[in-house]
């Protein structure tokens, strides 16, 4: 998971103003029944900017970052829009005032984001599964402030929540403080909501770490020790190859967090830096 940044510039006008009005006609709706209908109603009208919602994670899972060409995109509601369920299968009343509204938002793979069965024939999958921490207080229709939230599930669109994670050589995804344990239970709420570890996944971020493993190597030992012994064409090689280790890194790429923690396992921190002000500039 890496941070993305939601550009309303990508979402088309006449969209927003469609949504705006299915908005005004939900909030005269006055009874849960009717607004949940209505809701199933205009389910298709997210689907519309599915592909400016993909452009903005490079045409990859905002959870995962796993580039799924076969199978069907969802555009999730990250905070539930007809129903919310805790933990225990506690069902409370979705978050209906956000059903229009895009920044609530996130595409997922299907894997990530439907149930299915681990290989402990444990169900995984986002579904309506939304928990908080034991004592938040749940938003609801009436009153809809979230701050009183405190969300389990790590949101890509949060630049702090992708830090929190971090993967092994083995592609294992991993609490980037396990000490902590409020990040530890973010992160092992996430990993098991999103099926982060199911095997294909697991496989293609081990693929991506020896990758960039092989191009660490080649990278170090891409001039002399000694500076005074170095070639323009030494300057030139190392150029290029801190090129290639950022470009695997950048948001372009799929698994660019599983890069990422490669390099700092590496002592290579300053490539992350640069990708990172790429991607802001």
């Amino acid at each position: 998971m890496i941070y993305i940044y939601q550009d309303v510039a990508k979402i088309p006008v006449d969209w927003l103003d469609t949504v705006a009005a299915y908005q005004a006609e939900l909030e005269g709706i006055s009874t849960k029944t009717e607004r949940v209908s209505y809701i199933g109603k205009k389910q298709g009208v997210w689907g519309i900017i599915k592909d400016q919602l993909l452009a903005m994670s490079h045409n990859k899972c905002w959870y995962s970052e796993a580039p799924d060409a076969v199978s069907d995109w969802h555009v999730d509601h990250f905070r539930p829009k007809s129903r919310a369920l805790d933990a225990d299968r506690t069902p409370h009343d979705g978050y209906m005032w956000l059903a229009f509204d895009w920044k609530n938002y996130r595409i997922a793979g299907s894997y990530p984001n439907s149930p299915h069965k681990d290989g402990k024939g444990v169900t995984r999958g986002k579904w309506d599964y939304f928990p908080l921490s034991a004592g938040s207080v749940r938003a609801t229709w009436a009153q809809r402030s979230t701050a009183g939230e405190i969300v389990l599930l790590l949101d890509p669109t949060n630049k702090n929540d992708p830090k929190l994670m971090t993967f092994d050589e083995e592609g294992i995804p991993a609490p980037a403080d396990p000490r902590n344990a409020i990040i530890k239970k973010r992160v092992e709420t996430t990993v098991h909501y999103l099926y982060l570890d199911s095997p294909r996944l697991i496989a293609a971020r081990k693929k991506k770490w020896r990758e960039v493993s092989a191009l660490i190597e080649e990278y170090h030992l891409a001039c002399p020790e000694d500076y005074d012994s170095c070639t323009d064409l030494d300057h030139l090689r190392v150029e290029r190859l801190a090129g290639k280790l950022s470009l695997l890194a950048s948001p372009h790429s799929a698994y660019a967090a599983t890069a990422r923690a490669c390099l700092r396992a590496n002592a290579l921190d300053w490539m992350i830096e640069r990708v990172e002000e790429a991607a802001a500039a």
